[in-house]
Order: structure tokens, then sequence, then C-alpha cells
């Protein structure tokens, strides 16, 4: 009797500590639902086993229609597959890893740092694994601004010298590689100082932006127009057949630049410019010596009067 009793005693603390135990889950859902930060845990086979409402919300989808899926339901399959990975990962090291996740929503995409631990038994099997999310698209965003404006300029978003640099040292790998050839056109604007003293920087920055409009549609996707400073841009053809190829297109966004320009405030703006070209590798084998001699050569049709198209000649000795 005292045996029936002392077992009696020990199913009345099981259930009580059950019941603690529902309790205390229960309390911990309540303060994880009211967290800012996305929270959520993995059954091994990619099941959701609880969401918070910021989690929720961030995939823009009610708790209700989350918890229960699998990833697969929730995300497409390409970005599923690369989430699971880390906790499958985690499933099967029992160990944390930090990653950092984009969620695709139709407003902007939104970024978050997140944290997947294990949770393990009292055998030390991992059980679930639980993710803790920390938002970071503004410095997401920032750090993306911030790698723009690194190699972009500012005033017309074409690259800058970094990278257009970068581009044409690429482009002079794969020509030696492929022993093809490519070219170099150095552009200056003529006579834009008169124009910026006499209107303004504002016209001035106008008609730099609307003069990179024109170049960028002379010419190819895969070729590169920059501002490397002032009134003086460059264009790289990474391929091309014949050297007559690359006067074409110089001579496509001369003719174009010649066109008047309509500006805000302004009725009519004319101008020229002079452009110089050297083909890799006839002209150099590096950057430098391209660069310079397609510097050499712009200099060349402004010694000729302007509005030109010159193709580098070496000096005769």
């Amino acid at each position: 009797m005292q045996t029936n009793t002392s077992s009696h005693k020990t199913k009345a603390q099981l259930i009580a500590e059950l019941e603690t135990l529902r309790a205390s889950e229960q309390k911990y859902r309540v303060l994880l639902d009211e967290s800012s930060d996305p929270i959520f845990t993995f059954l091994p086979d990619g099941q959701y086993r609880y969401v918070n409402r910021a989690f929720a919300q961030g995939v823009g989808k009610a708790q209700d229609e989350i918890i229960g899926k699998r990833i697969w339901d929730i995300f497409a399959k390409d970005e599923a597959d690369k989430r699971f990975a880390i906790v499958k990962w985690v499933f099967e090291n029992a160990e944390s890893r930090t990653i950092e996740v984009r969620v695709p929503r139709p407003d902007g995409d939104r970024y978050y740092l997140t944290t997947v631990k294990p949770i393990l038994d009292d055998a030390g099997r991992v059980t679930y694994v639980i993710c803790i999310s920390k938002e970071i698209t503004e410095r997401k965003i920032m750090e993306d601004r911030l790698a723009r404006m690194a190699q972009y300029d500012a005033l017309t978003d074409l690259p800058n010298r970094a990278l257009f640099s970068d581009r044409l040292r690429n482009a002079i790998a794969k020509a030696k590689r492929d022993k093809t050839r490519l070219a170099l056109m150095f552009i200056d604007l003529d006579r834009f100082k008169p124009i910026n003293d006499r209107f303004g920087h504002h016209v001035g920055d106008l008609l730099l932006r609307a003069a990179a409009r024109r170049m960028q549609e002379c010419v190819r996707e895969s070729d590169t127009v920059g501002r490397i400073g002032g009134d003086e841009f460059v264009v790289l053809l990474p391929t091309m057949e014949h050297v007559q190829d690359a006067l074409l297109v110089a001579e496509k966004i001369r003719l174009a630049l010649n066109q008047p320009f309509e500006l805000p405030g302004i009725q009519r703006l004319d101008i020229s410019s002079s452009t110089g070209i050297a083909i890799y590798p006839d002209h150099g084998n590096d950057e430098i010596q391209l660069a310079k001699n397609a510097d050499d050569a712009m200099y060349q049709a402004k010694e000729h009067g302007r509005n030109t198209v010159r193709l580098y000649q070496p000096a005769q000795a």
C-alpha cells in the first residue's frame, strides 16, 4: 500500500512537472513572439517546429501558415536548399553556425545575420535547431552604397577610374589567353570649360550626364564606358574582329555627341569631341602602355582641329 502511494506520488509529480514544463514553454513562446528579431526552429526533415511573429512578418505569412510546413513550402527551391544546407550541417555536427541570409520581399529584399544553434537531448543528440536572426538590411544597404561609391562616378553613374582599370586588366588577360584584340578609347569633350564657365557648374554637370548617356547608347552591353575625371571619358571594347570595328564605334560616338543638347533652362548647347584609340596587342601589351598611347592619340586628334577620331600612330624614327 505504501509502495502504491509512493508510485502514485511519483506519477503526480511527473504530471506536475509536465504541466510546469508546458507552462514554462508557453511563457517562453510568448516572450519569443514579442521579440523583434526573427526566431524559428527546425526539425531534422526541414519542418518548421516553431516561428515567432517577427519571422512570419518577415516572409509575409501568418505563423500558422508556416509552422508544420517544410522550408521548401515557404521559399523557392534554390533558396531553401541553400538555407537548409546550413541547418543540416548543424544537425550533423552539433555545432553552431552564423550566416547572412537574404529574404526576397515585394517591397524590397531584407537581410539578416542568422545564428543557427543545435538543441541537444540528455544523450547529446540534436533534437531540433533554433535560428535567431538580426536584421542588417540598413547596414547591408549602406555597405552596398559605399561599395558602389568606390567604383562608380557619382555624377554620371559610369564606372570610375578604379573600376574601369580593373575591367581593362581583366579584358587584357582574357585577350592574351584567347589571342584576340581589344580597343581602348580616350574621349575628351572639346571646349567644355567655356560652357562650364559661362553657364555654371550645374549646367556643366547636366551636360556631362547627357553626354554619358549618349555614349552608352552607342556601345554594346559587353563594352564599358567610364569617366576618369572632368570631361574625360574612356571606352573599352573587350572583343573586336578588326581595327575598323573600333573606328566605326568611335565615329558613332563622335556623331552622337555632335547632336545638339537641350538641357533644362538652356535652349541649345553644341559640343564636339576628340577621340584617341589604342589597340591591344598592336599598340601595347599592358594597361599602362595602352592608356598612354590612347591618350597620345587623343591629343593628336585635338592638334588636328578637334571633333575627330585618331588611331594611335607610333612616332616615326
